[in-house]
């Protein structure tokens, strides 16, 4: 169902990065398309597996937070959303299906699995793996 998909990749991708603005949301929502595509899941597992995207599943890492309805990070996100699940959505990423912030890294190295992964970009204080 195209509107439930929209309100759960909205809601991921404003949780995981409304301060990187467009382009921010944008990244994120490619990467939950790439997987979507790349792992033959639905877009509700994608956004809701466990610790796949901390800010939907990992207690204290931002599932408790939640849109005013006035809020134009979360309007924003919800148009990216629509265009990520009618897939229109032009890919910023180069294909990843996976990123971090190091900013909320508790050290400066990068996550065990980005060894085994290529780096493709850094966008708006992410960094996407493919």
């Amino acid at each position: 169902m195209i509107f439930s998909d929209a309100a759960i990749v909205a809601l991921t991708i404003w949780r995981e990065n409304a301060s990187g603005g467009y382009i921010g949301m944008q990244s994120v929502a490619n990467v939950i398309m790439n997987r979507t595509k790349s792992y033959k899941e639905d877009f509700y597992k994608v956004c809701t597996t466990h610790k796949q995207f901390s800010s939907m599943t990992v207690e204290g890492q931002g599932t408790a937070k939640w849109p005013d309805e006035s809020d134009l990070s979360f309007i924003t996100a919800s148009g990216i959303a629509v265009a990520a699940v009618a897939r229109t959505l032009s890919d910023i990423t180069g294909g990843a299906t996976s990123y971090y912030a190091p900013s909320g890294m508790s050290n400066d190295e990068p996550p065990y699995w980005a060894a085994s992964m290529a780096k493709t970009v850094t966008i708006a204080g992410q960094i996407f793996y493919k």
